[in-house]
Parts: C-alpha cells; structure tokens; sequence
C-alpha cells in the first residue's frame, strides 16, 4: 500500500514540476499594427513550460479564438501566429491554458493590448501631367496615353517628355502639340 501511495505522490509531484512554467508573455511585430496587414503575434514561455499543453488565443475582434496544441515539436515555445485586423482600434488579445484534443491546458495566462492603425493611404498613381505653361487635350487614354496643347507664349521643352511603359513621347513642333502615344507600327 506504501509503495502504491509512493508513486501516486511521485507521479503528482512530477505533474507539479513539469507544470512550473507556461504561458509568459505576448508580443507583437510590428507594434503598433496596421489595418488589413498581417500583425504576428508571438506567446513566449515563462520558465519550464510543458512540451505537452494545450491553449486558446482570443483576439477581440470577434473572430474565432485559435486553439494551439503544444507538441514539443512543431509547436513549442515560442509560439508565432500571423492575424490581420480589419479596422483600427486597441485590441485586448489573451492566451490561457485550454485542453485540447489529449493535451491538458497549459498553466498561466498573458494578456496584451495591441494598438492597430488605420490603414495608410494608398499612394495616388502619378498621372499624366504636361509641361508648365502647356493644357491637356481632352482625357487621357486607357493606355496612358495623352496630348498637350501649348499655351499662350509656352515654348516646346528642350527633352523629350517622360512616358509610361508602353508609350513613346511625340512632338509636333508647327501644331504646338507633344505627349505620349503608342508607338507607331513600322
């Protein structure tokens, strides 16, 4: 009878000790994150977590939280998850010991906030633009291509005007025209 209560205390004080360490801390790259780009998310160990643990990360966004198993191989400590957020704002993310599937909950718990920005604008594509001194004829085309109309006293530039790819530069010296076309089939 001794000898059984002797494992019984054995394994529990085994249990007790593989239990010491678990979840630590979160971390985030880049911080603070931006709307609609991917955020990683990284959930460090404190002290001598278990290769065998179960968790749950909840991202307060009202997505479905994510379920990790630690399996000391694929998955261990740390851990790196990507998550993109859809809109700005302070965020509470947590990750908690879950039992998963066979493996028991991990111990501990970390909690951040994770501050995520409004989305940069987008860069306005450059379009075609004339020379100073020098009017737009009309839209330009589908192609990028376009044609400018001197303006009273505008001298033709010196170079050739810079076009899209596609597109060659012309130049009508006596109609006081130039702009991007595409180029002539010889």
């Amino acid at each position: 009878m001794k000898s059984i209560l002797g494992i019984v205390l054995a394994v529990s004080s085994g249990l007790v000790l593989a239990q010491s360490g678990g979840i630590g801390a979160l971390k985030f790259d880049p911080s603070p994150a931006q709307a609609g780009k991917e955020v990683k998310i990284t959930i460090s160990a404190e002290g001598e977590a278990s290769n065998n643990c179960g968790m749950v990360v909840h991202f307060d966004d009202g997505s479905e939280s994510r379920n990790i198993k630690i399996d000391g191989r694929e998955n261990k400590f740390p851990v790196t998850i990507a998550k993109t957020y859809a809109k700005p704002g302070t965020y509470s993310i947590k990750a908690e010991g879950k039992k998963v599937t066979t493996h028991l909950p991990c111990v501990g718990k970390a909690e951040a906030k994770l501050t995520v920005e409004g989305a940069a604008a987008p860069a306005k594509a450059a379009g075609p633009s004339c020379p100073e001194g020098w009017k737009m004829i009309g839209k330009p085309g589908k192609a990028g291509n376009f044609g400018c109309k001197a303006g009273k006293g505008a001298m033709m530039p010196k170079e050739p005007m810079t076009c899209a790819a596609g597109l060659e530069p012309y130049a009508n010296q006596k109609a006081k025209q130039l702009g991007c076309r595409a180029p002539k089939k010889k």
